[in-house]
């Protein structure tokens, strides 16, 4: 059997950002529930603005676990 049930560092996919939401309000928010490795929000290519998702990586699945749980919907 593995040592993990699934990867460590797993990031969380966040769907829905607003256009005007940067990587520091992500980290801000998502920040409360642990340490986080790096957050991503894509822009498009050619307009260059934000696609409308991100991922937000944390140090530990558990606190993904908390952030994923209790901002669910938000």
């Amino acid at each position: 059997m593995s040592r993990y049930l699934r990867p460590p560092n797993t990031p969380l996919f966040v769907r829905d950002v607003a256009d005007d939401t940067r990587s520091e309000d992500l980290c801000r928010e998502f920040g409360r529930f642990g340490p986080i490795v790096d957050v991503y929000a894509p822009l498009d290519f050619y307009t260059l603005h934000p696609r409308g998702f991100a991922y937000v990586q944390f140090e530990d699945v558990h606190d993904a676990e908390d952030a994923l749980h209790n901002l669910d919907r938000k």
